[in-house]
């Protein structure tokens, strides 16, 4: 059986504010968590219901091409991205998130099908110890780096566009998905348990998919078009609690 990562980190204690703190294995997740987790999980319907309307507008060359590039993303992922560089990936993405909220990063140790960060925090960055956590499963560093590609060559080309954003993607996706697992810790500490943790995740990546399918198929005019919504949604209910309405 895979042996599933338990990431080390701090607790707060009765201390000054900036003392850092370096435990393990803490339940993390506060008002802060929770309160994002209201606000991404209504947001990221609408983005991807918004890039899934405009995916079924476009062509279909558009779409396989997509599609194609997708699945050689997934089959990188599967087939190259694997044991100890799958979990340096894994453990670097905790890292990333960590160093900057401004947290010190102590030891990070990779093994073939395991690994952990140690890293210290203070009382001014422990609210972001829950978003740490699930860092692995939600930061889409593959994306990111095809959005980098397009964007330097001009963003111009729309084929070439949906080719590298359809890899870039399709290997996150099979990353952010390998290692959920009720007894995946990073998870399982979760103040709620494993089922608020994942919907968490699910919430974060349908947000991150919204976004990057509507880029991918209609540039910016697509991500302009998913948040004008959220605007309008906005200006309704403010409307409908407080009874002003826009001139």
């Amino acid at each position: 059986m895979k042996l599933f990562e338990r990431i080390k980190q701090g607790a707060p204690k009765d201390t000054p504010k900036d003392t850092p703190k370096d435990t393990t294995d803490q339940v993390v997740g506060g008002f802060a968590f929770f309160l994002s987790l209201t606000l991404i999980l209504p947001t990221a319907i609408i983005f991807l219901g918004v890039a899934l309307l405009q995916v079924f507008d476009s062509d279909i060359s558009s779409v396989c091409l997509f599609l194609g590039s997708l699945t050689v993303g997934l089959a990188i992922a599967q087939y190259f991205i694997r044991d100890h560089l799958s979990v340096l990936v894994h453990e670097w993405k905790h890292e990333v998130v960590s160093s900057l909220v401004g947290n010190r990063n102590k030891r990070m140790e990779i093994n073939q099908h395991s690994g952990s960060l140690q890293y210290e925090y203070s009382r001014a960055t422990a609210h972001y110890n829950a978003f740490i956590a699930l860092a692995p499963y939600i930061l889409p560093l593959f994306t990111f780096i095809s959005a980098l590609i397009v964007v330097a060559t001009g963003g111009t080309n729309r084929a070439f566009a949906l080719s590298i954003i359809g890899v870039g993607y399709g290997i996150d996706l099979l990353l952010n998905a390998r290692d959920i697992s009720p007894i995946q810790s990073d998870i399982s500490l979760i103040r709620g348990g494993f089922l608020v943790g994942l919907a968490y995740i699910l919430s974060w990546n349908a947000l991150i998919s919204g976004v990057t399918l509507a880029w991918a198929f209609k540039g910016f005019s697509g991500v302009a078009e998913q948040f004008e919504l959220i605007a309008t949604i906005f200006i309704h209910l403010y409307s409908a609690v407080t009874g002003w309405e826009p001139k």
